[in-house]
């Protein structure tokens, strides 16, 4: 794993964790392949069933590293280099196992990006969100164009990307961006409570974020259908089978993700 960026599963969680506190975790190139070694080392985790993302030091990411945008010549940043930092976030989001965003203090360009990316997002007391794109004259190109009209309405998320203000966790919460807060006591803890009890659901909830998000782009029947092949896997999966065998037998199901 890259020295920015590490990886460690703890009761099935895999934390994903910036770590560049000293720079408020920004984002460098080395900060983003490591998250895209970290999302295809937890797909391919037996070990990990669920994914927390957050960021060393009580924040989250501050964005985008300026030694990012120093690094294209004289003709500008290669479009191929921002389909790479793309793939970096959209990795997170095609995972088959829950990915939840804990975030403290700054949350700010790239890092609302990356957290928009994955299927939930965890706000502490102190979080504070912005599209900040606007304020160095570009727009949000690591997905948060297409996720966050999808999350908050397209009148919000202009108004977001225009003015670029921050969002304090109350209103993240209000407006969808966020669902869920965090206790201000040991945010990381409590986040990583949820994503254990995540990771030790049954298959259904590794599928369910799929079944959502793709549903959002297909038509009612195709989405119908869609539900009916995903309830297949699920009803002919060992875990439905334990839930009924649990229940006639009065105690609780041991699920095994599938």
């Amino acid at each position: 794993m890259s020295a920015s960026v590490s990886y460690e599963v703890t009761d099935g969680v895999a934390h994903v964790r910036l770590e560049r506190p000293d720079k408020r975790n920004a984002m460098t190139l080395e900060v983003f392949d490591g998250l895209a070694e970290a999302a295809q080392r937890a797909g391919a985790d037996p070990a990990a069933g669920a994914v927390v993302v957050s960021g060393r030091g009580g924040t989250f990411s501050s964005g985008i590293d300026v030694s990012v945008f120093s690094s294209h010549g004289p003709e500008g940043i290669d479009p191929d280099l921002i389909r790479r930092l793309q793939a970096s976030f959209t990795a997170f989001e095609e995972l088959d196992k829950p990915t939840l965003a804990a975030i403290e203090g700054y949350c700010f360009g790239g890092g609302i990006q990356l957290a928009a990316a994955c299927h939930l997002r965890a706000v502490a007391p102190d979080a504070e969100l912005s599209v900040l794109e606007a304020r160095w004259a570009i727009v949000p190109d690591l997905g948060g164009s297409w996720r966050l009209p999808r999350l908050i309405g397209l009148g919000r998320a202009t108004e977001l990307t225009l003015t670029a203000r921050r969002v304090p966790a109350a209103e993240a919460l209000a407006i969808g961006l966020a669902e869920v807060a965090l206790d201000a006591e040991d945010p990381q803890a409590h986040a990583h409570r949820l994503a254990a009890t995540l990771a030790a659901g049954p298959g259904a909830v590794r599928r369910a974020p799929r079944l959502l998000r793709e549903n959002l782009g297909r038509s009612r029947q195709e989405g119908l259908e869609a539900e009916v092949a995903t309830q297949l896997q699920c009803l002919t999966g060992p875990d439905f089978a334990e839930v009924v065998a649990a229940t006639m037998q009065g105690r609780p199901p041991r699920f095994v993700g599938r």
